[in-house]
Protein backbone atom coordinates (compact mmCIF):
# COMPACT_ATOMS: atom_id res chain seq x y z
CA UNK A 1 0.00 0.00 0.00
CA UNK A 2 0.80 3.70 -0.70
CA UNK A 3 -0.30 6.81 0.03
CA UNK A 4 -0.23 9.15 -3.24
CA UNK A 5 1.06 12.64 -2.70
CA UNK A 6 -1.34 13.47 -6.05
CA UNK A 7 -1.04 13.42 -9.43
CA UNK A 8 1.34 16.07 -10.63
CA UNK A 9 0.29 16.19 -14.11
CA UNK A 10 -1.76 14.65 -16.61
CA UNK A 11 1.34 14.89 -19.35
CA UNK A 12 2.77 11.77 -19.89
CA UNK A 13 6.14 12.03 -20.53
CA UNK A 14 9.45 11.30 -18.64
CA UNK A 15 13.27 9.83 -18.06
CA UNK A 16 15.13 7.33 -16.71
CA UNK A 17 17.86 6.93 -15.74
CA UNK A 18 19.65 10.68 -15.69
CA UNK A 19 17.54 12.27 -13.22
CA UNK A 20 19.65 10.85 -10.76
CA UNK A 21 22.69 12.53 -12.27
CA UNK A 22 22.77 15.83 -10.43
CA UNK A 23 26.41 17.27 -8.83
CA UNK A 24 24.62 16.02 -5.34
CA UNK A 25 23.73 11.77 -6.47
CA UNK A 26 26.26 11.33 -8.73
CA UNK A 27 25.41 7.97 -10.93
CA UNK A 28 26.79 4.42 -10.61
CA UNK A 29 25.60 1.74 -12.47
CA UNK A 30 24.31 0.96 -15.82
CA UNK A 31 23.21 2.87 -18.59
CA UNK A 32 19.53 3.01 -19.39
CA UNK A 33 18.50 1.42 -23.08
CA UNK A 34 20.08 3.18 -25.77
CA UNK A 35 18.75 4.02 -29.31
CA UNK A 36 21.66 1.98 -30.20
CA UNK A 37 20.80 -1.12 -27.49
CA UNK A 38 17.35 -2.05 -28.12
CA UNK A 39 15.54 -2.78 -24.61
CA UNK A 40 13.87 -6.09 -24.09
CA UNK A 41 12.29 -7.51 -21.25
CA UNK A 42 14.34 -10.09 -19.21
CA UNK A 43 12.79 -13.30 -20.14
CA UNK A 44 13.91 -12.78 -23.93
CA UNK A 45 17.19 -10.98 -23.18
CA UNK A 46 20.38 -12.62 -24.38
CA UNK A 47 22.06 -15.19 -21.04
CA UNK A 48 25.00 -11.42 -21.03
CA UNK A 49 21.73 -9.39 -20.48
CA UNK A 50 19.70 -11.83 -18.26
CA UNK A 51 22.90 -12.22 -16.17
CA UNK A 52 23.69 -8.79 -15.84
CA UNK A 53 20.12 -7.79 -15.01
CA UNK A 54 20.29 -10.64 -12.10
CA UNK A 55 23.29 -9.09 -10.83
CA UNK A 56 21.46 -5.92 -10.85
CA UNK A 57 18.77 -7.25 -9.04
CA UNK A 58 20.67 -8.92 -6.61
CA UNK A 59 22.61 -5.65 -5.98
CA UNK A 60 19.55 -3.73 -5.42
CA UNK A 61 18.01 -6.29 -2.64
CA UNK A 62 21.42 -6.72 -0.90
CA UNK A 63 21.06 -2.82 -0.77
CA UNK A 64 17.39 -3.03 0.47
CA UNK A 65 18.31 -5.77 3.03
CA UNK A 66 21.09 -3.93 4.35
CA UNK A 67 19.45 -0.79 5.22
CA UNK A 68 16.56 -2.62 6.94
CA UNK A 69 19.70 -4.16 8.81
CA UNK A 70 20.88 -1.48 10.33
CA UNK A 71 17.87 0.14 10.86
CA UNK A 72 16.60 -3.81 13.09
CA UNK A 73 20.35 -3.49 14.94
CA UNK A 74 19.79 0.46 16.01
CA UNK A 75 16.15 -0.82 17.12
CA UNK A 76 17.91 -3.56 19.54
CA UNK A 77 20.69 -1.81 20.69
CA UNK A 78 18.07 0.64 21.82
CA UNK A 79 16.31 -1.53 23.81
CA UNK A 80 19.51 -3.83 25.01
CA UNK A 81 21.45 -0.72 26.72
CA UNK A 82 18.23 -0.35 28.30
CA UNK A 83 17.85 -3.58 29.59
CA UNK A 84 21.59 -4.19 30.50
CA UNK A 85 21.66 -0.92 32.20
CA UNK A 86 18.08 -2.44 34.07
CA UNK A 87 20.10 -5.24 35.67
CA UNK A 88 22.39 -3.19 37.69
CA UNK A 89 19.36 -3.78 40.32
CA UNK A 90 20.10 -7.40 39.85
CA UNK A 91 23.77 -7.04 40.30
CA UNK A 92 22.98 -5.30 43.48
CA UNK A 93 20.62 -8.08 44.85
CA UNK A 94 22.98 -10.68 43.81
CA UNK A 95 26.41 -8.62 46.13
CA UNK A 96 23.70 -7.45 49.16
CA UNK A 97 21.41 -10.95 49.69
CA UNK A 98 23.54 -13.43 47.69
CA UNK A 99 27.01 -11.83 48.87
CA UNK A 100 28.88 -12.92 46.04
CA UNK A 101 31.10 -10.96 44.17
CA UNK A 102 31.72 -6.79 44.29
CA UNK A 103 29.13 -4.38 43.48
CA UNK A 104 31.82 -1.85 42.28
CA UNK A 105 32.92 -5.07 39.95
CA UNK A 106 29.65 -5.39 38.28
CA UNK A 107 29.00 -2.25 37.71
CA UNK A 108 31.72 -1.75 36.09
CA UNK A 109 31.04 -4.51 34.04
CA UNK A 110 27.82 -2.54 32.97
CA UNK A 111 29.44 0.77 32.54
CA UNK A 112 31.73 -0.49 29.77
CA UNK A 113 28.98 -2.67 28.16
CA UNK A 114 26.71 0.62 28.37
CA UNK A 115 29.29 2.55 26.85
CA UNK A 116 30.22 0.12 23.84
CA UNK A 117 26.07 0.05 23.54
CA UNK A 118 26.18 3.85 22.84
CA UNK A 119 29.05 3.95 20.86
CA UNK A 120 27.80 1.05 18.64
CA UNK A 121 24.44 3.24 18.05
CA UNK A 122 26.14 6.60 17.42
CA UNK A 123 28.34 4.72 14.77
CA UNK A 124 25.36 3.21 13.34
CA UNK A 125 23.40 7.01 13.37
CA UNK A 126 25.67 8.84 11.01
CA UNK A 127 24.77 10.81 8.17
CA UNK A 128 25.83 7.52 5.94
CA UNK A 129 24.53 4.18 6.27
CA UNK A 130 28.21 1.91 7.20
CA UNK A 131 28.97 -0.55 4.67
CA UNK A 132 27.99 -4.26 5.03
CA UNK A 133 31.52 -5.28 6.47
CA UNK A 134 32.01 -2.42 9.03
CA UNK A 135 28.19 -3.23 10.03
CA UNK A 136 29.17 -6.80 10.53
CA UNK A 137 32.26 -5.93 12.63
CA UNK A 138 30.04 -3.63 14.60
CA UNK A 139 27.13 -6.09 15.09
CA UNK A 140 29.44 -8.80 16.00
CA UNK A 141 31.90 -6.71 18.29
CA UNK A 142 28.85 -5.63 20.23
CA UNK A 143 26.89 -8.42 21.11
CA UNK A 144 30.18 -10.50 21.67
CA UNK A 145 31.26 -7.98 24.06
CA UNK A 146 28.37 -8.23 26.27
CA UNK A 147 28.51 -12.01 26.13
CA UNK A 148 32.46 -11.83 27.44
CA UNK A 149 31.16 -9.28 30.09
CA UNK A 150 28.16 -11.44 31.43
CA UNK A 151 30.76 -14.47 31.38
CA UNK A 152 32.97 -12.60 33.56
CA UNK A 153 29.84 -11.62 35.99
CA UNK A 154 29.62 -15.58 35.97
CA UNK A 155 33.11 -15.99 37.24
CA UNK A 156 32.44 -13.72 40.02
CA UNK A 157 29.12 -14.98 41.10
CA UNK A 158 29.92 -18.75 41.64
CA UNK A 159 31.88 -19.63 38.09
CA UNK A 160 30.79 -22.54 36.18
CA UNK A 161 27.47 -22.96 38.15
CA UNK A 162 26.09 -19.23 38.24
CA UNK A 163 22.50 -18.53 37.04
CA UNK A 164 24.02 -15.37 35.58
CA UNK A 165 24.77 -18.15 32.21
CA UNK A 166 20.83 -17.72 31.35
CA UNK A 167 22.06 -14.18 30.63
CA UNK A 168 23.80 -15.93 27.43
CA UNK A 169 20.54 -17.23 26.47
CA UNK A 170 18.90 -14.02 26.59
CA UNK A 171 21.88 -12.27 24.60
CA UNK A 172 21.26 -14.67 22.36
CA UNK A 173 17.18 -14.36 21.55
CA UNK A 174 17.29 -10.81 21.76
CA UNK A 175 19.75 -10.57 18.83
CA UNK A 176 17.42 -13.78 16.99
CA UNK A 177 15.03 -11.14 17.29
CA UNK A 178 16.66 -8.76 14.71
CA UNK A 179 17.95 -11.04 12.55
CA UNK A 180 17.77 -11.88 9.19
CA UNK A 181 20.03 -13.30 7.72
CA UNK A 182 21.17 -16.79 5.27
CA UNK A 183 22.47 -19.20 7.45
CA UNK A 184 26.37 -19.20 7.20
CA UNK A 185 25.68 -15.84 8.31
CA UNK A 186 23.85 -16.56 11.32
CA UNK A 187 26.21 -19.19 12.49
CA UNK A 188 28.59 -16.74 13.34
CA UNK A 189 26.74 -14.31 14.29
CA UNK A 190 25.29 -16.54 17.13
CA UNK A 191 28.15 -18.54 17.36
CA UNK A 192 30.71 -16.25 18.39
CA UNK A 193 28.96 -14.80 21.29
CA UNK A 194 27.97 -18.23 22.04
CA UNK A 195 31.49 -19.92 22.29
CA UNK A 196 32.40 -16.67 24.57
CA UNK A 197 31.41 -18.31 28.09
CA UNK A 198 32.47 -21.59 27.22
CA UNK A 199 36.09 -20.11 26.23
CA UNK A 200 36.05 -17.32 29.19
CA UNK A 201 35.61 -20.36 31.71
CA UNK A 202 38.14 -22.18 30.19
CA UNK A 203 41.01 -19.24 30.63
CA UNK A 204 39.65 -18.44 33.95
CA UNK A 205 40.31 -21.69 35.01
CA UNK A 206 43.73 -21.63 34.12
CA UNK A 207 44.35 -18.12 36.47
CA UNK A 208 41.74 -19.02 39.02
CA UNK A 209 42.16 -22.12 41.20
CA UNK A 210 38.73 -22.05 42.22
CA UNK A 211 36.85 -22.12 39.14
CA UNK A 212 39.71 -24.86 38.36
CA UNK A 213 38.14 -27.00 41.12
CA UNK A 214 34.69 -26.61 40.11
CA UNK A 215 35.42 -28.15 36.69
CA UNK A 216 37.15 -31.11 38.56
CA UNK A 217 33.41 -31.25 40.72
CA UNK A 218 31.19 -33.86 38.73
CA UNK A 219 27.76 -32.17 39.79
CA UNK A 220 28.95 -28.82 38.80
CA UNK A 221 30.72 -30.42 35.56
CA UNK A 222 27.24 -31.79 34.83
CA UNK A 223 25.41 -28.48 35.53
CA UNK A 224 28.24 -26.27 32.89
CA UNK A 225 27.63 -29.10 30.86
CA UNK A 226 23.85 -28.68 30.81
CA UNK A 227 24.07 -24.82 30.36
CA UNK A 228 26.25 -25.33 26.98
CA UNK A 229 23.61 -27.64 25.35
CA UNK A 230 21.02 -25.21 26.17
CA UNK A 231 23.06 -22.61 24.58
CA UNK A 232 24.38 -24.75 21.29
CA UNK A 233 20.53 -25.70 20.92
CA UNK A 234 19.76 -22.44 21.32
CA UNK A 235 22.26 -21.63 18.05
CA UNK A 236 20.73 -23.90 16.17
CA UNK A 237 17.44 -22.46 16.89
CA UNK A 238 17.96 -19.11 16.28
CA UNK A 239 20.50 -19.88 12.94
CA UNK A 240 17.56 -21.72 11.54
CA UNK A 241 15.20 -19.37 12.58
CA UNK A 242 17.19 -16.36 10.76
CA UNK A 243 17.80 -18.43 7.73
CA UNK A 244 13.90 -19.42 7.32
CA UNK A 245 12.88 -15.30 7.95
CA UNK A 246 15.36 -14.34 5.61
CA UNK A 247 14.24 -16.46 2.66
CA UNK A 248 10.68 -14.82 3.57
CA UNK A 249 11.43 -11.49 3.43
CA UNK A 250 13.95 -12.11 0.17
CA UNK A 251 11.09 -13.53 -1.87
CA UNK A 252 8.79 -10.85 -1.02
CA UNK A 253 11.35 -8.12 -2.45
CA UNK A 254 11.68 -9.93 -4.96
CA UNK A 255 8.67 -9.27 -5.40
CA UNK A 256 8.10 -5.98 -4.52
CA UNK A 257 5.83 -3.50 -5.75
CA UNK A 258 6.29 0.35 -5.35
CA UNK A 259 2.71 1.47 -4.83
CA UNK A 260 0.96 0.33 -8.28
CA UNK A 261 4.43 -0.03 -9.80
CA UNK A 262 6.23 -3.09 -10.02
CA UNK A 263 9.96 -3.45 -10.42
CA UNK A 264 11.68 -4.81 -13.48
CA UNK A 265 15.06 -3.55 -13.51
CA UNK A 266 17.47 -1.05 -11.67
CA UNK A 267 18.68 1.50 -14.17
CA UNK A 268 20.82 3.68 -12.33
CA UNK A 269 21.59 4.58 -8.62
CA UNK A 270 23.20 7.50 -6.63
CA UNK A 271 23.23 7.68 -2.74
CA UNK A 272 20.24 6.67 -1.12
CA UNK A 273 18.15 7.56 -4.61
CA UNK A 274 17.50 4.83 -7.26
CA UNK A 275 15.77 4.42 -10.96
CA UNK A 276 13.98 1.56 -11.91
CA UNK A 277 12.38 0.46 -14.99
CA UNK A 278 9.33 -0.58 -13.53
CA UNK A 279 5.71 -1.92 -14.77
CA UNK A 280 2.28 0.91 -13.63
CA UNK A 281 -0.48 -2.20 -13.05
CA UNK A 282 -3.10 0.11 -13.21
CA UNK A 283 -1.98 2.06 -16.56
CA UNK A 284 -0.82 -1.07 -18.27
CA UNK A 285 2.65 0.71 -19.40
CA UNK A 286 5.96 0.32 -18.71
CA UNK A 287 7.71 3.84 -16.84
CA UNK A 288 10.70 5.06 -15.24
CA UNK A 289 10.45 4.97 -11.26
CA UNK A 290 13.00 7.24 -9.04
CA UNK A 291 12.72 6.21 -5.37
CA UNK A 292 14.69 7.64 -2.39
CA UNK A 293 14.74 5.24 0.57
CA UNK A 294 16.61 5.36 3.77
CA UNK A 295 15.77 9.16 4.77
CA UNK A 296 13.21 10.67 6.97
CA UNK A 297 10.75 12.89 6.08
CA UNK A 298 12.16 16.42 5.88
CA UNK A 299 15.69 15.33 5.14
CA UNK A 300 17.95 16.84 2.50
CA UNK A 301 17.21 14.34 0.01
CA UNK A 302 13.89 13.95 0.45
CA UNK A 303 13.39 17.67 -0.12
CA UNK A 304 15.40 17.34 -3.11
CA UNK A 305 13.17 14.76 -4.70
CA UNK A 306 10.03 16.92 -3.64
CA UNK A 307 11.80 19.84 -5.15
CA UNK A 308 12.43 17.99 -8.34
CA UNK A 309 8.60 16.77 -8.71
CA UNK A 310 7.35 20.33 -8.19
CA UNK A 311 9.81 21.63 -10.34
CA UNK A 312 8.45 19.18 -12.90
CA UNK A 313 4.92 19.64 -12.43
CA UNK A 314 4.89 23.03 -13.64
CA UNK A 315 6.40 22.28 -16.52
CA UNK A 316 4.22 20.99 -20.13
CA UNK A 317 6.95 21.45 -22.98
CA UNK A 318 7.39 18.12 -25.13
CA UNK A 319 10.95 18.23 -24.45
CA UNK A 320 10.90 18.22 -20.90
CA UNK A 321 10.79 15.16 -18.61
CA UNK A 322 7.17 15.20 -16.69
CA UNK A 323 5.59 13.32 -14.20
CA UNK A 324 3.03 11.05 -13.97
CA UNK A 325 2.71 9.88 -10.66
CA UNK A 326 4.19 10.40 -6.67
CA UNK A 327 4.23 9.40 -3.38
CA UNK A 328 4.95 7.33 -0.37
CA UNK A 329 4.80 3.92 0.28
CA UNK A 330 3.95 2.63 3.81
CA UNK A 331 7.32 1.71 4.87
CA UNK A 332 8.59 5.36 4.03
CA UNK A 333 10.01 5.00 0.16
CA UNK A 334 9.43 7.68 -1.47
CA UNK A 335 9.19 7.62 -5.22
CA UNK A 336 8.04 9.27 -8.78
CA UNK A 337 7.02 7.67 -12.12
CA UNK A 338 8.30 9.14 -15.06
CA UNK A 339 8.62 8.35 -18.55
CA UNK A 340 10.59 5.68 -19.90
CA UNK A 341 12.87 6.45 -22.49
CA UNK A 342 14.63 5.12 -25.14
CA UNK A 343 18.26 6.38 -26.02
CA UNK A 344 21.54 8.20 -24.31
CA UNK A 345 22.80 11.45 -22.90
CA UNK A 346 24.49 13.89 -24.93
CA UNK A 347 27.26 13.02 -23.51
CA UNK A 348 27.28 9.64 -23.80
CA UNK A 349 26.32 10.34 -27.60
CA UNK A 350 29.55 12.77 -27.96
CA UNK A 351 31.92 10.33 -26.68
CA UNK A 352 30.20 7.77 -28.26
CA UNK A 353 30.47 9.82 -32.17
CA UNK A 354 32.88 12.41 -31.20
CA UNK A 355 31.67 15.87 -31.75
CA UNK A 356 28.38 16.38 -33.75
CA UNK A 357 28.14 17.99 -36.93
CA UNK A 358 26.63 21.83 -36.77
CA UNK A 359 23.71 20.81 -38.70
CA UNK A 360 22.85 17.65 -35.86
CA UNK A 361 23.87 19.84 -32.47
CA UNK A 362 21.89 23.14 -33.20
CA UNK A 363 18.09 21.43 -33.80
CA UNK A 364 19.69 19.63 -30.70
CA UNK A 365 20.31 22.85 -28.58
CA UNK A 366 17.05 24.44 -29.77
CA UNK A 367 14.94 21.39 -28.60
CA UNK A 368 16.68 22.36 -25.16
CA UNK A 369 16.53 25.88 -25.10
CA UNK A 370 12.52 25.64 -25.59
CA UNK A 371 12.21 23.51 -22.57
CA UNK A 372 14.16 25.94 -20.66
CA UNK A 373 12.38 28.87 -21.47
CA UNK A 374 9.11 27.49 -20.20
CA UNK A 375 11.24 26.49 -17.29
CA UNK A 376 12.23 30.18 -17.09
CA UNK A 377 9.06 32.02 -17.48
CA UNK A 378 7.34 29.86 -14.55
CA UNK A 379 10.35 31.25 -12.46
CA UNK A 380 12.07 28.31 -12.13
CA UNK A 381 16.17 28.28 -12.60
CA UNK A 382 17.69 24.85 -13.78
CA UNK A 383 21.01 25.25 -12.08
CA UNK A 384 22.94 21.92 -13.37
CA UNK A 385 22.56 22.40 -17.49
CA UNK A 386 25.53 19.75 -18.66
CA UNK A 387 25.07 17.02 -21.72
CA UNK A 388 24.47 14.07 -18.71
CA UNK A 389 21.34 16.24 -17.94
CA UNK A 390 20.26 16.42 -21.89
CA UNK A 391 18.70 13.11 -22.98
CA UNK A 392 18.72 12.58 -26.66
CA UNK A 393 16.01 9.88 -27.24
CA UNK A 394 14.05 8.02 -29.90
CA UNK A 395 10.41 8.78 -29.43
CA UNK A 396 7.73 8.09 -31.90
CA UNK A 397 10.00 7.18 -34.72
CA UNK A 398 11.66 10.39 -34.61
CA UNK A 399 15.69 10.15 -33.43
CA UNK A 400 16.75 12.84 -31.57
CA UNK A 401 14.12 14.22 -29.54
CA UNK A 402 15.93 16.10 -26.58
CA UNK A 403 14.59 15.80 -23.22
CA UNK A 404 16.13 17.57 -20.61
CA UNK A 405 16.72 16.15 -17.20
CA UNK A 406 16.98 16.62 -13.42
CA UNK A 407 15.33 19.53 -11.94
CA UNK A 408 16.76 17.95 -8.04
CA UNK A 409 18.52 21.35 -8.00
CA UNK A 410 16.14 23.62 -9.50
CA UNK A 411 15.58 27.07 -7.75
CA UNK A 412 11.98 28.87 -7.94
CA UNK A 413 12.99 32.51 -7.85
CA UNK A 414 9.31 32.42 -5.86
CA UNK A 415 8.81 30.89 -2.87
CA UNK A 416 10.18 29.90 -0.02
CA UNK A 417 13.18 27.26 -1.12
CA UNK A 418 16.29 29.19 0.15
CA UNK A 419 16.05 26.97 3.40
CA UNK A 420 17.25 23.91 1.14
CA UNK A 421 21.06 25.34 0.80
CA UNK A 422 23.31 27.09 3.57
CA UNK A 423 26.44 28.79 3.61
CA UNK A 424 28.65 27.83 1.58
CA UNK A 425 26.34 25.02 -0.18
CA UNK A 426 27.00 24.93 -4.48
CA UNK A 427 24.39 23.72 -6.39
CA UNK A 428 25.54 22.61 -10.11
CA UNK A 429 28.09 21.13 -12.08
CA UNK A 430 32.24 22.64 -12.24
CA UNK A 431 33.06 22.16 -15.80
CA UNK A 432 29.73 23.78 -16.83
CA UNK A 433 29.47 26.65 -13.69
CA UNK A 434 28.97 30.08 -14.35
CA UNK A 435 31.43 32.69 -12.73
CA UNK A 436 28.52 34.39 -10.03
CA UNK A 437 27.18 31.11 -8.79
CA UNK A 438 31.06 30.28 -8.51
CA UNK A 439 31.71 33.59 -5.98
CA UNK A 440 28.33 32.46 -4.31
CA UNK A 441 26.20 34.88 -5.84
CA UNK A 442 21.88 33.80 -6.77
CA UNK A 443 21.64 32.07 -10.23
CA UNK A 444 19.08 33.18 -12.54
CA UNK A 445 18.15 32.99 -16.21
CA UNK A 446 21.87 34.22 -17.42
CA UNK A 447 23.66 31.32 -15.43
CA UNK A 448 21.49 28.69 -16.74
CA UNK A 449 22.72 30.20 -20.44
CA UNK A 450 26.10 29.87 -19.13
CA UNK A 451 26.13 26.78 -18.38
CA UNK A 452 23.76 26.15 -21.53
CA UNK A 453 26.49 27.69 -23.70
CA UNK A 454 29.31 25.77 -22.03
CA UNK A 455 27.02 22.46 -23.07
CA UNK A 456 26.93 23.30 -26.61
CA UNK A 457 30.55 24.29 -27.00
CA UNK A 458 31.05 20.44 -25.96
CA UNK A 459 28.52 19.28 -27.93
CA UNK A 460 30.45 20.69 -31.00
CA UNK A 461 33.92 19.85 -29.76
CA UNK A 462 33.98 16.83 -27.47
CA UNK A 463 35.54 18.68 -25.29
CA UNK A 464 35.03 21.28 -22.48
CA UNK A 465 35.42 24.77 -22.38
CA UNK A 466 37.94 24.10 -19.52
CA UNK A 467 39.80 21.00 -18.93
CA UNK A 468 41.43 21.69 -15.63
CA UNK A 469 41.35 18.69 -13.17
CA UNK A 470 41.74 20.31 -10.08
CA UNK A 471 38.73 22.38 -8.61
CA UNK A 472 40.65 25.44 -7.63
CA UNK A 473 42.26 25.88 -11.14
CA UNK A 474 38.66 25.30 -13.09
CA UNK A 475 37.14 27.26 -11.17
CA UNK A 476 39.67 30.17 -11.86
CA UNK A 477 39.08 29.70 -14.90
CA UNK A 478 35.58 29.91 -15.28
CA UNK A 479 36.42 33.30 -13.52
CA UNK A 480 39.05 35.02 -15.85
CA UNK A 481 39.66 32.61 -18.76
CA UNK A 482 37.97 32.34 -21.99
CA UNK A 483 37.60 29.39 -23.29
CA UNK A 484 39.75 27.89 -26.86
CA UNK A 485 38.19 29.44 -29.99
CA UNK A 486 35.40 27.47 -30.96
CA UNK A 487 36.64 27.20 -34.74
CA UNK A 488 39.75 26.05 -33.33
CA UNK A 489 38.72 23.13 -31.12
CA UNK A 490 36.21 22.13 -33.60
CA UNK A 491 37.05 19.76 -36.37
CA UNK A 492 34.27 21.00 -38.79
CA UNK A 493 33.95 24.44 -40.18
CA UNK A 494 32.19 27.13 -37.39
CA UNK A 495 30.72 30.06 -38.54
CA UNK A 496 31.53 33.08 -37.10
CA UNK A 497 28.00 33.96 -36.35
CA UNK A 498 27.65 30.55 -34.30
CA UNK A 499 31.43 31.31 -32.52
CA UNK A 500 30.13 34.71 -31.27
CA UNK A 501 26.74 32.64 -30.01
CA UNK A 502 28.68 30.37 -27.43
CA UNK A 503 31.36 33.29 -26.98
CA UNK A 504 28.28 35.67 -25.60
CA UNK A 505 26.49 32.51 -23.76
CA UNK A 506 29.63 31.90 -21.95
CA UNK A 507 30.23 35.84 -21.09
CA UNK A 508 31.93 36.50 -17.61
CA UNK A 509 29.62 39.18 -16.67
CA UNK A 510 25.96 38.24 -16.55
CA UNK A 511 25.29 41.50 -17.95
CA UNK A 512 26.80 40.37 -21.44
CA UNK A 513 25.03 37.55 -22.03
CA UNK A 514 21.67 36.70 -23.64
CA UNK A 515 18.86 37.95 -21.06
CA UNK A 516 16.42 35.24 -22.78
CA UNK A 517 16.21 31.76 -23.64
CA UNK A 518 13.63 33.18 -26.82
CA UNK A 519 16.42 35.81 -27.44
CA UNK A 520 19.01 33.13 -28.00
CA UNK A 521 17.03 30.55 -29.98
CA UNK A 522 16.58 33.63 -32.27
CA UNK A 523 20.40 33.92 -32.96
CA UNK A 524 20.42 30.32 -33.10
CA UNK A 525 17.83 30.56 -35.58
CA UNK A 526 19.14 32.68 -37.88
CA UNK A 527 22.21 30.73 -37.62
CA UNK A 528 20.33 27.85 -39.54
CA UNK A 529 18.61 30.01 -41.87
CA UNK A 530 22.39 31.43 -42.92
CA UNK A 531 23.75 27.83 -43.02
CA UNK A 532 21.19 26.37 -45.15
CA UNK A 533 21.44 29.51 -47.60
Amino acid sequence: MSQRAGPASTAATHTAERSLGSSQWPLQGPRESTARDTEVLPSSAPDSASISFALERGRALERSEHSASVHRLRQALRIGIGVWLAHCALDSWVVQFAGAGSLKYFLGLRFVGGAAGFAALRALRGPALPSPRALAWIDLSIFTLVAVLVSFMCVSFNGIASPYAAGLIVILVARGATTLAPWRRGAWLFGIPALSYPVTMLVASVFDVRIAAQFRDPVLLGSFITSLFILATSWLLLTGGGDFAWRLRREALEARNVGRYKLERRLGAGGMAEVWAAYDLTLKQRVALKTVAGHRPGSSAVARLEREVRALAELTHPNTVRVFDYGVTDDGLWYYAMELLHGETLRELVEREGPLPVERAIPIARQVLRALGEAHQKGIIHRDIKPENVFVAVLGGEADVAKLLDFGIAKATIGDDAALTHPGWVAGTPAYMPPEVILGGPADVRSDIYSFGATLYFALTAQLPFNEEARPALFLAHLESAPPSLSLASPEPVSPALERIVQRCMAKDPSERYTSTQALLDELLSVTRLGAS
